[in-house]
């Protein structure tokens, strides 16, 4: 099975899109600070991790750096309000979205990023 770390600041939008990627198939755990997301990622040993650019004890990007630093296989996710970069590996990440509370952009990143 798929496993996930889904983060974001807010509450009610990892509620919501941890039910919509469980009902994809998927084992989620999702997070609301960079921190709690590192300890997943050593603990959880994620396929994928959604991370919103904007937490609260850290970055996104810094968030990105400490996972591709001890779980180089990990696919990266990050997801914003912002402007999508022109190539989100600059920023060490496999793909970027753009934050919407529709979750079927975010799934189907998830699906270009795992083997088929």
């Amino acid at each position: 099975m798929v496993r996930i770390v889904f983060a974001d600041s807010e509450p009610h939008i990892r509620q919501l899109f941890r039910e919509e990627l469980r009902e994809e198939g998927y084992d989620v755990q999702v997070a609301g600070e960079g921190g709690e997301v590192v300890r997943l990622v050593d603990s959880f040993h994620p396929d994928v991790v959604i991370l919103e650019v904007l937490l609260p004890d850290m970055s996104g990007l810094d968030t990105v750096r400490i996972i591709k630093g001890t779980e180089k296989a990990t696919r990266i996710i990050l997801y914003s309000n912002f402007n999508p970069p022109r190539n989100p590996a600059l920023f060490g990440a496999d793909a970027y979205v753009v934050k919407s509370p529709n979750p079927d952009r975010l799934k189907e990143a998830v699906r270009r990023l795992l083997p088929n």
